[in-house]
């Protein structure tokens, strides 16, 4: 079998996101994410559109505007951060998840 040594564009995106520790933006945009989960119907269903949603809000709300470089940095960061939603999962414990991959 033989080795890719290179990856795809994708795959090296995929590759730097996760291979970094959160960013101080991302850090906070996580926080408050995870606050904002806490405070809202935490006994609720967590979806993963939601996850999406928040990490889109939260970093239009941190830079100017959805249509920004930054702000779709941030939400790329953040998604790459911010584990995939578990079935079952309530929006409390995903804040929890929040919370630790804003200290990783």
């Amino acid at each position: 079998m033989t080795e890719r040594t290179h990856l795809s564009q994708p795959d090296e995106a995929l590759h730097r996101v996760r291979g970094d520790a959160p960013t101080e933006t991302c850090r906070a945009l996580l926080l408050q994410a995870a606050e904002h989960l806490t405070t809202d119907r935490p006994d609720q269903p967590m979806w993963e559109a939601v996850r999406i949603y928040l990490a889109r809000r939260f970093a239009a709300a941190h830079f100017p505007g959805y249509n920004t470089e930054l702000a779709a940095g941030a939400t790329l960061q953040f998604l790459g951060h911010a584990p995939v939603v578990r079935a079952g999962q309530t929006r409390g414990e995903y804040a929890l998840v929040l919370r630790a991959a804003a200290q990783a």
